[in-house]
């Protein structure tokens, strides 16, 4: 009946652009006014859409691909693998495997870096190459932060250079010896170990994290001291800021005096309160929270059950709420521009989101708790049982079951599909009703109406009375679109 119905099709009364809808087995279509065409099949596993604009490929959830000008997108496994590139940067990488990024705006250097499982190599911008094979043995170059990484059965043993300063370690981290550069050290760890860096910071410890003694930022004219002595005494301090705890991390005070900003902690995070210059702090954990910071206020109400964040200016406001961890409500608004956005997800209900330019996007279930535009394309189509779009045109399509049921509607035709079953079609001009793709068939317009049975490439047509022509310009009137 599939076969037949399609090849039928070259004679159906269907006054709209090609569409064929056998879901959930395939959905094809057409649009004239993009000049594209759209494949699904089998549910939303295997698409293909194509227009004057782009191109979209996805073999769900294993592979997605989106073309533009100015911008190619791929996606691989997501959120494991994938490969970007705009007219500023490509960037791509596959997790544990192999990771890449150039800037395109900046000249082509010189430089390569290749790296695949266990294998790392390259060439220096001075042409220097380097490589090597973890953790056998490996000379690198300019790779992970340092100028120079040499290693010989990692972790017995590994030195390192960062311009004169060196650093030798014997079964790492536990022997270590830094030198060079005004940076000089030693680290028997966890047992003991002493750092200093000329005209920056002094560093010891014993039995590493309880005693741990620091100066910091020594280059300053309000160096830092840190004493740490876990579980009981931990103090920084400074001639303008002082930091005090006992039986860390349970009981804090904080006193700033430039922002005259005074903490107390009585026990952390159960009860905390603060007061300072345009900040203050009041929590009772977790049955009350408020915190104010510079123009930023967050808190919550009975944690987790209601968590909220708002920040913004006279024209920008952003304004964030959490419910029960998993559910969410996101607001942005930009008042001089009349612009606003918002999302808001029910897990594992439904999620829904309305974009600045006047775009809608819901569907049902929402079973994934993250908001990752890659696993929206990749994995939340498989698990939506209904799911709606329109965009800043007005143009709107409902889906349910991957297509089973469709509606779709703009400023010039509204559709009505339950598979192969039904069709409802209508326009300004045409009113079309089908079943079974065209065992039965029947068309209104202004001047002639039409029937078809059972496929025949032959339909019978007639003058459509004067009733009919006015009940199909009412009827008309009223797939007009609002402008969103």
């Amino acid at each position: 009946m599939i076969l037949w119905t399609w090849i039928s099709g070259c004679a159906t009364l269907n006054p709209g652009p090609r569409r064929d809808n056998f879901a959930p087995l395939f959905i094809y279509s057409e649009d004239e006014e993009k000049e594209g065409k759209a494949l699904d099949i089998l549910g939303p596993f295997l698409s293909y859409r194509k227009d004057s604009q782009e191109t979209e490929f996805a073999f769900r959830p294993l592979f997605y691909r989106k073309e533009e000008p100015q911008h190619v997108l791929l996606e691989y496994l997501y959120p494991f693998g994938k490969y970007e590139k705009t007219a500023e940067v490509e960037d791509s990488y596959l997790t544990l495997f192999y990771s890449t990024r150039r800037d395109l705006t900046q000249p082509e250097t010189k430089k390569k870096e290749r790296t695949f499982l266990l294998a790392i190599w390259g060439e220096t911008r001075q042409g220097e190459t380097y490589g090597g094979l973890f953790p056998i043995y490996g000379h690198l170059k300019e790779r992970f932060g340092k100028d120079e990484i040499t290693f010989f059965l990692w972790p017995l043993y590994t030195r390192s250079r960062v311009e004169e300063n060196q650093t030798t370690s014997f079964l790492w981290p536990i022997f270590t010896l830094t030198e060079g550069g005004g940076r000089n050290g030693w680290k028997v760890w966890p047992l003991a170990g002493h750092e200093t860096k000329e005209n920056d910071y002094e560093k010891s410890f014993f039995l590493w994290p309880f005693f741990i003694f620091e100066k910091r930022h020594l280059y300053t004219d309000d160096p830092t001291t840190v004493d740490i002595i876990l579980p009981f005494y931990v103090s920084m301090a400074s001639s303008k800021r002082t930091h005090r705890s006992v039986l860390w991390p349970f009981f804090h005070h904080t006193w700033d005096e430039e922002d005259r900003y005074n903490q107390w902690d009585l026990p952390w995070p159960i009860f905390q309160r603060a007061e300072g210059t345009d900040k203050s702090m009041f929590r009772i954990f977790p049955f009350y929270g408020h915190k104010y910071w510079e123009g930023r206020e967050n808190g919550y109400l009975l944690w987790p059950v209601y968590i909220y964040n708002r920040h913004g200016d006279g024209d920008y406001k952003r304004e964030y709420k959490r419910y029960l961890l998993f559910s969410k409500e996101e607001t942005n608004e930009w008042k001089s521009r009349g612009e606003r956005e918002r999302m808001l997800r029910v897990w594992p209900l439904f999620y829904s989101r309305q974009e600045k330019d006047g775009s809608e996007y819901a569907y049902f279930p929402c079973l994934i708790p993250f908001d990752f535009r890659g696993l929206e394309r990749s994995w939340v189509p498989l698990f939506s049982l209904y799911e709606y779009r329109r965009n800043a045109q007005g143009s709107s399509e409902s889906k349910a079951l991957w297509g089973i049921y469709v509606h779709r509607q703009n400023s010039l035709r509204e559709l009505y599909e339950f598979s192969f079953l039904m069709t409802y079609y209508k326009t300004m001009d045409t009113t079309y009703f089908s079943l079974f793709k065209g065992l039965l068939e029947y068309q209104t317009g202004k001047e002639r109406c039409a029937l078809r049975l059972i496929y025949s490439p032959w339909p019978i047509q007639w003058d459509c009375p004067a009733e009919a022509k006015e009940a199909v310009a009412e009827s008309g009137s009223l797939v007009i679109n609002k402008n969103p």
